[in-house]
């Protein structure tokens, strides 16, 4: 009588091979899951730095909307450019916020500096370099730096 003889190789390689791929799985899941967690913490970190940048901003443009509506109103009671430079330092004397550069004459024309918290680290600094307006550019201030900077 011939008995085959069984191999249990051929078994034993199956759920070796099997196990291996269902552990590479395993990891490739787990990895896949916490890159995913990581991109959206990212994400989320982005998104509020993106909010407070624009909140800052918003609130950089109301100061220089009211910089330009006083400026306005000196201007228009001024008689020339002297007289209107000088008269700026009255203007912002009582405002802790807006910082004025000592020069006032044409040549230095007066320079207004105010900044914007956007959170602990960062803040949103702005400086208007003022002018007398004419029939060439009727504006009171052109703006000289708009930065955000780190305070720490």
């Amino acid at each position: 009588m011939k008995t085959k003889l069984q191999s249990a190789v051929n078994v034993g390689t199956t759920s070796v091979l099997i196990t291996f791929m269902l552990l590479c799985m395993v990891c490739f899941a787990a990895l896949t899951y916490i890159s995913a967690r990581s991109d959206y913490a990212l994400s989320e970190q982005i998104a509020q730095r993106t909010t407070e940048y624009y909140e800052a901003n918003r609130l950089a443009e109301l100061y220089m909307t009211n910089i330009e509506g006083l400026l306005s109103k000196r201007v228009k009671s001024c008689r020339n450019a002297t007289e209107y430079y000088s008269s700026i330092h009255s203007l912002f004397e009582d405002n802790d916020s807006v910082l004025v550069s000592k020069e006032q004459d044409q040549d230095n024309p007066v320079v207004l500096s105010y900044s914007v918290p956007i959170n602990e680290n960062l803040e949103l600094q702005v400086s208007l370099k003022t002018h007398y307006p004419d029939n060439s550019d009727p504006s009171l201030f052109n703006i000289e730096n708009w930065n955000t900077v780190n305070i720490n």
